[in-house]
């Protein structure tokens, strides 16, 4: 282990994690060169590292790259502070990048990035015995269950994006409990598909850190068709019949009346700009929580 640089420190002491910080040496994390010199690694993270990470960007935004892994901890949220539920043994990682790039291109890209890396890192680390895909807009699942869940946050000043900040939430060795609903209606760990051999949190680390590398770098080179390539290509939509809702709504039980959705048919494609477009309607969905028909034939939808 080693001392964390300054700049660092500021983030674990920002975490309350007391006043001794200490790093894991990432030079076997499979990202190109030196991409990332440390990880910051906090046992038992008393709030969430994303939005102090996110913070200390939007105040520095040159800050990075620069990776913080939580081995467990409270106060984790998904998309509009979604409760995250945390377990020893699985990853929750949180990463500041610097990117200074044109916003409009950038910014979808950027929601992919996480998502995709996620599963660059879940084929490789199980030699494509795991095959994992994206749930529009940043669910990863296999075999219909959710394994991770993605966080993009970006600093932009004027039309540029200058640095963002990712959050993954992936399940290794177990899969939280939680109550189901048509978005998410299971889920599930790595270790459950892999068969004998066990993937270990560490290398799965590795893959994912060397994955986000990979693709960070990928698009400041100008790698933004691929990026966009590999979602659609990870994508689990195209081609389903779905259904999707407003941000805010959905989060009432399957035995209470549901609101009518914005959207409901089959999936056409997927845009660009991350849009939706999809049979039957002239207007792309711009956004919402997406669910398969076939997890919503139980539910009562209000007249």
């Amino acid at each position: 282990m080693a001392k964390l640089s300054p700049r660092s420190a500021a983030l674990w002491q920002a975490m309350g994690c007391g006043p001794d910080p200490w790093t894991a040496p990432l030079a076997g994390s499979l990202a190109p060169g030196n991409f990332w010199r440390n990880l910051l690694v906090i046992g038992d993270a008393p709030a969430s590292q994303f939005d102090i990470l996110h913070e200390m960007l939007r105040r520095e935004p040159q800050t990075g790259p620069v990776a913080c892994l939580a081995l467990a901890g409270s106060g984790f949220h998904g998309h509009r502070g979604r409760s995250w539920a945390a377990e020893t043994g699985n990853i929750h990682l949180s990463v500041g990048l610097p990117v200074n790039l044109q916003a409009t291109a950038t910014l979808p890209l950027l929601i992919m990035l996480p998502a995709v890396a996620v599963v660059d890192a879940v084929r490789t680390v199980t030699g494509g015995r795991v095959v994992p895909g994206i749930k529009w807009v940043n669910d990863i699942l296999v075999e219909g269950r959710k394994v991770a869940g993605v966080l993009t946050t970006t600093q932009t000043r004027g039309r540029l994006v200058e640095a963002v900040t990712l959050g993954i939430g992936l399940n290794v060795s177990g899969a939280p409990q939680v109550p189901p609903t048509p978005f998410v209606p299971r889920t599930g760990a790595l270790h459950e598909f892999s068969g004998d051999e066990e993937p270990a949190v560490f290398s799965v680390l590795q893959h994912l850190l060397g994955a986000l590398g990979q693709r960070h770098l990928d698009l400041l080179a100008g790698g933004g068709e691929s990026l966009l390539r590999a979602y659609r290509e990870a994508s689990l939509v195209v081609g389903r019949r779905v259904r999707v809702w407003d941000e805010c709504e959905g989060e009432c039980g399957a035995e209470e009346p549901w609101p009518p959705p914005l959207a409901a048919g089959r999936v056409l494609s997927i845009e660009a700009d991350l849009t939706l477009r999809m049979e039957g309607r002239d207007e792309p969905v711009t956004g919402g929580r997406l669910a398969f028909e076939s997890s919503c034939d139980r539910l009562i939808i209000k007249k």
